[in-house]
């Protein structure tokens, strides 16, 4: 069942319960009466609160909106601390998933093998060392292909040891700063640095981001 027909039919079933109901009935929703019903924010999505079972009747909030009964029923305390609840929750996921993404990464996940790679460069300068003595000897004996022959055989293991010294003191891309992900404060959800326009639209427009914006002001409204 899609979302919008899932609200209609929610609808339906308040109009039909509600027929006869007053706002005081135990199985009225009083947040819905109040304001809205968080239930109902954010079906289907990854912070689904599950149905609520209560009836959702736009008369009967009417009703209770215009009587002398609003603000002195306790409706309000109630749904105010019920939103701040998921506030308070949005405040620590939000916290954390800045956790997540600000933390230092594992060394194995920036510079993977780095250990092994420093081995190798140790061993390779270590014979480099040992070539130059090698070629003097040679040289000095008269054999100047085989000194040739060693000089270039060093030159190749020098230009080797400089690539594994430049991956030595190379970053692994995906936790370069530029590259770490973002956290909308909004809705704590990660997001990914210079994505495209449209995409940050429609994630200001989804049904989570604009659930908890709507939980945002109320609880804004009522501090």
């Amino acid at each position: 069942m899609t979302d919008t027909a899932r609200q209609l039919l929610q609808e339906l079933m308040g109009e039909l319960q509600g027929g006869g109901k007053q706002y005081t009935d135990s199985d009225v929703c009083k947040d819905h009466l109040v304001d809205f019903c968080p239930h109902q924010l954010f079906t289907n999505t990854k912070v689904d609160l599950g149905p609520c079972d209560l009836i959702h009747d736009d008369r009967l909030r009417t009703a209770y909106q215009s009587s002398s009964d609003k603000n002195h029923l306790g409706y309000e305390s109630s749904f105010y601390d019920r939103i701040q609840r998921l506030s308070h929750d949005l405040q620590r996921k939000v916290r954390r998933a800045l956790d997540r993404v600000t933390a230092e990464a594992d060394e194995q996940l920036i510079n993977p093998r780095k250990e092994e790679k420093e081995e190798r460069a140790i061993i390779l300068d270590e014979r480099i060392k040992l070539m130059v003595p090698q070629i003097q000897e040679l040289g000095e004996s008269g054999r100047v292909n085989e000194a040739l022959g060693v000089f270039e055989h060093m030159e190749r293991m020098t230009s080797d040891l400089d690539a594994l010294k430049e991956r030595i003191n190379s970053v692994n891309p995906l936790f370069k700063n530029e590259n770490r992900l973002g956290v909308c404060d909004v809705c704590g959800a990660l997001l990914v640095p210079n994505d495209a326009a449209k995409r940050l639209d429609a994630h200001n427009e989804g049904k989570q981001h604009q659930g908890y914006l709507r939980i945002q002001k109320a609880v804004e409204e009522y501090e």
